[in-house]
């Protein structure tokens, strides 16, 4: 093959490999030529020219190989060395190299190797070649004149951006520059079974040969993918050395608004020198424009360690601020430095703040607030800082929020914002006084507080006390529609407080002020049999409360999600939901609100009998100011049913009766909510206080009874009163249960209508009579009766819903131990129940009692 002059190709360094073994094949054929081989850092020449040194050997090819280096351009004849220490050299070559001076030495080598390839193929290989010294570059120069000459493949790898002034392209020669690797050359690369594998290395590597071997690697390995790749990056930017490090690295923590000036200043280098290195970073596939690959991005900044990490991000922030950009943008490479000693900075941190939370980016709010705190001086500045704090830590952490509360009452003026701030979270942790003191200045304040606001705080109050101190007009929209909806405490659910409710829930957007608000809307709906309804906006507004990061808000609307749950008669749904939203938060940071949660949960065990999981919900203590709130009462009644239930009858009227007293002492009537006259007469009747019960029953009737305290009361008269009238009551009873849209007690109502069906039919086939014999004569059929005698008293006839639980258990055959464990009650309250029950139903002992119920059940 005659010579080639400057013949130039592009390949990535599969196809180099390829071509360069056709040569290999060719001069081991006996014909000689030189290939220069340039490309960027990392671009895959090293490996290619070890993969020719391989395969030559392979061949038989004597191979002679060196490598320039920086630090040993100045070694005389230190390439040459290099090339005379290959095991594969004859002896016979070495010889010639000795004595003479450097000329001598060069001619003589020059003539050796150049025989030596008229008798066999010689490989001369050089990686780096614009470190090699001015010696071994002469022998190198000679040796290409005369290689077209002899069997001889010089292979030399030269620096990106060097060819041109090299004086090695003065001579014939090929050339290979050296290009990415696509996707179908990484696939050759990739084991089988990695579908879609290529287009993603591709995508993180640009086919940048280092970064792709890396994560190549790394997926045949148990490497992670992303310490790979970091690693790789590192070891790109390191043989890149200055100033293109110093480029890189500042184009990778300037991440926005990075222009050629920006990447100069932070860089600490020319303009120009800026720019190419950009250039050159593009080319190695680790920019896309002008900006890093999001991925070597953070590999680069995570490479970043103390001084040298302050530094760079303090430059970015004062380019930045310099340039007018935002305060955010400002900010992150403040809190990235952790310094922010410039007068600027700290306005900044805090606008920063202030801007970011209006994306909900809570941790970085906080994050600029806390540095800014750590260089604020003045007083106001500190005093500023603090109150943000209090509002933006509420969100995800309420108690660690409340040494900012403290300084907020403390202040000596706040503005609205603040008031508002402190307002909300007064409520939480149970402050009312507080509260209604904030509210009173807000509303009085020469500037009128805007009526939404007005309107969420008005429900707010309602929902943690049941009444509202505004003296704000009424007749604004706003403010009747939140008084509207309020009204629901007291009159249950009404088309009235569902279009209230729906008007609050378009138009209220999920905010710090407006939780109660719309938690207030949510269970509207549900108390007027809208339970759909109700549900969908409680998950819509749990999800988005999760999107935004606000883990106090989705808490609460979780713990309304389960006593909905509870409502629609899923107990296992609710007791699920319940616990989870009670995990979100520690008690501290729930504050008053744990109430909730809590008394759904004691109610959902209270209903399936897992009365030992009722209990350890009883072992979380409440805050003392939680006893004073509407949520408080709701857990005391909660905690009387419980009572109820495992027979503690007396414990059960004093927790409702406290209810009575705490909400006489407000000045509150919610029957709605808290029908204490009903539940009053529910736990007499239990303990056979008739008369008593009868008339609360009546008293809660008479009164401002909703739906589902009229159903409260039907069922109590139901079960004290005439047996006659007794299924025409429940029948009511369970009709304004239905009503009021809860399931529970509906369920409940009917298992008791249910049960007095079967009882009935029960005491019907007990009477047994004797039939006429066949035979014509008649003889009076004699009555055999039951030694049953007629109850004494009217309620007699029907057990109660303590001693049938009991029944069913010991029909089953369990002990009264056992039975005394599943109901959480003793063994001695187990033995007065079963006496109860024997007498009532006149039989003699459990076997009888088993009896009675499987008679019962084939009547049925």
């Amino acid at each position: 093959m005659g010579a080639i002059w400057g013949q130039n190709r592009r390949e990535n360094p599969q196809g180099a490999l390829a071509f360069l073994e056709d040569l290999l094949i060719e001069c081991d054929a006996g014909v000689g030529e030189t290939v220069l081989v340039g490309g960027g850092p990392a671009s895959g020449k090293t490996h290619l020219q070890h993969q020719v040194v391989v395969r030559a050997k392979e061949l038989g090819i004597v191979t002679l190989a060196a490598a320039g280096a920086a630090d040993e351009r100045d070694v005389d004849g230190g390439v040459i060395d290099q090339l005379l220490a290959s095991p594969l050299l004859p002896p016979s070559l070495i010889g010639h190299t000795a004595g003479g001076g450097i000329d001598e030495r060069i001619a003589a080598l020059c003539n050796a190797v150049h025989r030596l390839a008229r008798e066999r193929a010689v490989l001369v290989a050089v990686d780096d070649l614009h470190h090699v010294d001015e010696t071994s570059a002469r022998l190198l120069l000679r040796l290409q004149r005369r290689a077209p000459s002899a069997a001889l493949l010089l292979v030399l790898n030269h620096a990106d951006g060097s060819y041109a002034d090299s004086p090695f392209t003065s001579l014939p020669h090929r050339h290979v520059e050296l290009t990415p690797l696509s996707v179908q050359a990484i696939a050759e690369l990739v084991p089988a079974g990695g579908a879609g594998l290529p287009e993603q290395i591709h995508e993180l590597s640009a086919g940048n040969p280092l970064l792709v071997r890396a994560l190549v690697d790394a997926h045949r390995g148990s490497t992670d993918t992303g310490s790979a790749y970091s690693e790789a990056v590192q070891r790109l930017l390191h043989r890149y050395g200055s100033p293109l490090r110093e480029v890189a690295t500042a184009i990778a923590v300037l991440d926005s608004d990075v222009t050629t000036e920006a990447v100069a200043i932070v860089a600490g280098v020319d303009p120009l020198e800026a720019e190419a290195s950009t250039g050159r970073l593009a080319e190695a596939g680790l920019v896309a424009g002008v900006r890093f690959r999001p991925p070597a991005a953070a590999a680069v900044v995570g490479g970043l360690r103390g001084p040298e990490k302050v530094r760079l991000h303090e430059r970015a922030a004062e380019v930045k601020h310099a340039r007018g950009l935002s305060p955010a943008e400002v900010a992150r490479h403040l809190v990235a430095a952790g310094e922010a000693e410039a007068d600027w900075a700290l306005p900044v941190l805090v606008a920063a703040a202030e801007q970011v939370m209006l994306g909900d980016d809570i941790e970085f709010a906080t994050r600029c607030l806390k540095l800014a705190a750590s260089v604020a001086k003045a007083r106001w500045e500190q005093q500023t800082i603090s109150q943000l704090l209090a509002k933006i830590t509420w969100r995800v952490n309420p108690a660690a929020a409340a040494p900012h509360l403290r300084s907020l009452r403390e202040a000596g003026s706040l503005d609205r914002s603040d008031r508002i701030g402190l307002a909300r979270q007064s409520l939480w942790l149970g402050d009312r006084d507080t509260f209604e003191r904030s509210f009173a200045a807000l509303e009085h304040d020469v500037e009128p507080l805007d009526p939404r606001t007005s309107a969420e705080l008005i429900l707010a109050g309602y929902w943690h006390y049941g009444v509202s101190t505004t003296t704000a007009d009424p007749g604004d929209p706003w403010l009747h529609t939140a008084n509207s909806l309020a009204a629901v405490w007291r009159t249950g659910g009404t088309e009235t407080t569902s279009a209230c409710a729906e008007r609050i829930l378009q138009n209220c957007r999920l905010s710090d002020t407006s939780l109660e608000a719309l938690a207030t809307a949510i269970l509207a709906l549900a108390h007027d049999d809208k339970a759909d309804r109700a549900e969908g906006w409680c998950t819509s507004l749990s999800e988005e409360a999760e999107y935004r990061g606000a883990i106090t808000w989705k808490a609460m609307l979780d713990a309304i999600g389960a006593s909905l749950l509870l409502r629609r008669g899923d107990v296992a749904g609710a007791v699920d939901l319940g616990n989870r939203a009670l995990a979100m938060l520690d008690a501290p940071n729930w504050g008053v609100a744990i109430s909730y949660p809590l008394a759904t949960l004691l109610i959902a065990h209270t209903a399936s009998g897992a009365f030992k999981d009722a209990a350890a919900v009883l072992r979380q203590p409440l805050p003392d100011a939680a006893w004073a709130t509407l949520g408080g009462i709701r857990y005391l009644r909660a905690r009387g049913h419980f009572h109820l239930a495992t027979n503690r009858g007396l414990a059960a009227v004093s927790d409702l009766q406290q209810c009575r007293r705490i909400l006489h002492e407000q000045e509150l009537e919610l029957p709605a909510v808290l029908p204490w006259q009903a539940d009053l007469a529910e736990a007499n009747l239990g303990l056979g206080n008739t008369a008593i019960a009868v008339e609360l029953a009546k008293q809660s009737l008479a009164g401002p009874a909703d739906v589902y305290s009229r159903g409260s009361a039907l069922r109590v008269l139901a079960l004290a009163g005439d047996a006659a009238a007794r299924p025409g009551l429940l029948n009511r009873a369970a009709e304004a249960f239905k009503a009021s849209g809860d399931r529970l007690e509906l369920a409940k109502t009917m298992r008791t209508i249910n049960h007095l069906s079967q009882r009935a039919e029960r005491a019907g086939s007990l009477v047994k009579t004797v039939q006429v014999p066949r035979q014509g004569r008649s003889r009076p059929a004699v009555p055999r009766p039951v030694a049953r005698p007629e109850p004494a008293s009217p309620s007699a006839s029907v057990l109660s819903e303590a001693e049938l639980r009991v029944a069913e258990l010991a029909v089953e055959g369990r002990t009264n131990r056992q039975i005394a464990e599943t109901l959480y009650i003793t063994v001695s309250t187990v033995e007065q129940h079963l006496t109860r029950v024997y007498r009532k139903l006149g039989v003699a002992g459990r076997a009888a009692l088993a009896g009675e119920f499987a008679d019962a059940e084939g009547v049925q």
